[in-house]
């Protein structure tokens, strides 16, 4: 997959415990879970900011696949890929009779992690809860903060 096809108008941000950010970019963690499903074009960068304490930017990805799948049939197929235990697979999606699987590939992670201060002063950024979506020009402003 070329540069050229990633989606040119936005990206993703995934915030992430530390620990999902540095299973993604070990490559240990392909299958990121999610309770709705986003609204992107796939392919599409994802940014990876892992949340306290780290509270930085540390890589990035591509998203390359999504599903939406029963939860009973997203364990099976894809939890081994998840990098969580089964019991915090089953709290996370409860309540839910389906969850959302973003497939990732590509991890990449950045020479040094770009701190929240430095994100804020670069693109008037804000830590996502979950998710969310930065325009290409912000996404632009933010790559510029990483060199």
């Amino acid at each position: 997959m070329a540069e050229a096809d990633l989606d040119a108008t936005r990206a993703l941000v995934l915030s992430l415990k530390p620990r999902f950010a540095e299973a993604i970019l070990t490559g240990n963690k392909t299958v990121e879970l999610r309770r709705i499903m986003p609204r992107i074009t796939i392919p599409t960068l994802a940014l990876l900011y892992a949340t306290g304490p780290e509270r930085s930017l540390v890589g990035t990805c591509i998203v390359h696949s999504v599903a939406r799948l029963p939860i009973d049939v997203l364990w099976r197929r894809h939890g081994a890929k998840t990098a969580l235990a089964k019991s915090e697979f089953e709290a996370y999606l409860t309540g839910r009779d389906e969850g959302v699987a973003l497939f990732l590939e590509r991890p990449d992670r950045l020479p040094a992690p770009v701190p929240l201060h430095a994100l804020r002063r670069a693109g008037n950024f804000r830590p996502p809860q979950s998710l969310a979506y930065v325009r290409h020009d912000q996404r632009q402003r933010l790559i510029a903060a990483l060199q």
